[in-house]
């Protein structure tokens, strides 16, 4: 039972996926998936992702396509049919690593980090958010503002704001 509603949900995951796509990356995948599938049997083997990653110029490592291939492959049959393949190339050709995404918001740190201190402070961190949420009152803001300050040092560090950026805390 548990596994039938990983699978409906997978689906209703692929679909809205799909749904993202433009028609010009659709027909892509679709000749790189067709390179795969010559029999045209409709699928390709899990095994081939890999191949197809690197003919597509994509590069991750195996635990990490492993992985994300067993969330794309929701019955477990080894086999990813187009849908399944097109939402997890479209999702992985989305996917920023943890270390670019860590020098990216590295860059926008100092840009807010005015003083240079290593910190981003109350008030500056108060003006972000009232331009990111103007319909916000200052209690809100202070209240957002403690819950991104984890430490309580009334400054925020890159690991706070990298936390908050990324969309890595609690």
């Amino acid at each position: 039972f548990r596994s039938r509603i990983r699978i409906v949900k997978m689906a209703e995951d692929i679909e809205e996926i799909l749904a993202e796509i433009d028609g010009t990356d659709l027909e892509q995948y679709q000749s790189f998936f067709q390179q795969f599938d010559r029999e045209n049997r409709g699928f390709i083997n899990v095994t081939q992702v890999g191949q197809v990653m690197k003919a597509m110029e994509m590069d991750f490592d195996d635990k990490f396509m492993r992985k994300t291939v067993r969330r794309f492959d929701a019955d477990g049959s080894g086999k990813l049919e187009f849908d399944e393949f097109a939402a997890l190339v479209y999702t992985l050709a989305n996917t920023v690593d943890k270390e670019t995404l860590q020098k990216e918001l590295k860059e926008a740190f100092r840009l807010f980090d005015k003083e240079g201190n290593g910190y981003i402070s109350r008030a500056t961190m108060k003006e972000l958010l009232r331009e990111i949420a103007s319909d916000l009152s200052d209690k809100d803001l202070d209240g957002a503002i403690d819950e991104i300050d984890e430490d309580g040092s009334g400054k925020i560090e890159f690991e706070e704001f990298f936390e908050l950026m990324a969309g890595e805390g609690d």
